[in-house]
């Protein structure tokens, strides 16, 4: 084998292993993207089923129970005979 051969296959084979590494990348790239579409599409039956039973609450109506939950989990608002508490922010540092 002279050196000029010696070269192709050592080229070759860098080649070939860099090949295969892109390969490997991209099969892990592959597998991630696969979990995330997974993720996402169980998101997405959650919020369609979500849908469905608001949009049913919305053809029979929301109890004054549920308006209260939605005005007070959704909106923060408070009832009369409730107390809030509110804690100033620290200012930022100046200098």
């Amino acid at each position: 084998m002279d050196s000029k051969e010696t070269l192709i296959r050592i080229v070759l084979l860098s080649l070939l292993l860099y090949a295969a590494g892109c390969l490997a990348s991209l099969g892990r790239n592959l597998q991630r993207a696969d979990a995330l579409e997974r993720a996402l599409v169980c998101e997405l039956e959650t919020i369609e089923k979500d849908n469905l039973i608001r949009s049913g609450k919305l053809e029979e109506g929301w109890t004054e129970a549920e308006w209260e939950e939605l005005a007070w989990r959704r909106l923060g608002l408070v009832r009369p005979d409730e107390k809030v508490f509110l804690f100033p922010q620290a200012e930022p540092q100046q200098g």
